[in-house]
């Protein structure tokens, strides 16, 4: 693996403050498009402000040591579905409920798994992250002994389904017997809303990281899955 030298951590921070302000700006411009339909356009930008956020969020886990400054990792948080992954962890810490009963659920679902275990979709988003992309890009001289078995709904991440989503949103799509398989008409406001409400949690916590406010516990426990992963040597 390519281990660069580890930036400053002022420049890891600046560099994540204009990560986190670009994305807010892609918020902010979204309002001039709320009457306009379809609400495709909307959607478009929600999803690239997400992908900004997560980029701030690796930033800082660099900056805190908990994954290495190296050229994967670099790659990783210019990669699309590398930070829609990062993006599913940042939804797992963040632990967004609406009602109280989803909340003591979360939390009963914790405490049945464990402190060293995760839920099957982010278990398998760590691993993914680590392993298929990040690790992939720092040797291809390995093999697993076993194949892993990993969750679908990650897997269709990893895959780029959910950036499929995206880039619908922003083109007509072409099937291979010529006609059109999606437009961006297609996209839903019920969709592009959940998406901006996405986006502003995605925000909230890398502001509250950037000002040293209190995390989750879920926090603590993916930092120490990550820091397990990355010690690991391919």
């Amino acid at each position: 693996m390519a281990i660069l030298q580890k930036p400053k951590s002022t420049h890891l921070v600046a560099s994540a403050r204009l990560c986190l302000d670009n994305g807010d700006r892609l918020l902010e411009q979204r309002y001039d498009l709320e009457f306009r339909e379809p609400s495709a356009t909307r959607f478009y930008m929600a999803m690239i402000a997400q992908e900004e956020f997560a980029k701030a969020f690796m930033l800082l886990l660099v900056r805190d040591d908990v994954i290495p400054f190296s050229s994967p990792v670099l790659r990783a948080m210019n990669d699309h579905t590398c930070k829609q992954l990062v993006g599913m962890i940042m939804d797992y810490v963040i632990m967004h409920w609406n009602q109280t009963d989803e909340f003591t659920a979360m939390i009963a679902a914790d405490s049945a798994l464990g402190e060293d275990r995760f839920p099957e979709d982010i278990g398998s988003a760590l691993e993914l992250l680590r392993y298929e992309k990040i690790g992939r890009w720092e040797s291809r001289a390995w093999v697993w002994g076993e194949d892993p078995s990993y969750d679908k709904s990650a897997i269709a991440i990893a895959e780029g389904k959910r950036d499929r989503l995206k880039q619908d949103a922003l083109y007509v799509r072409i099937g291979k017997d010529g006609r059109v398989v999606s437009t961006p008409d297609s996209c839903s406001l019920e969709d592009t809303k959940k998406e901006e409400d996405r986006a502003g949690r995605y925000y909230a916590l890398v502001r509250g990281a950037l000002e040293g406010g209190g995390q989750t516990y879920r926090y603590d426990r993916i930092v120490k899955a990550l820091k397990f992963l990355f010690e690991h040597k391919l």
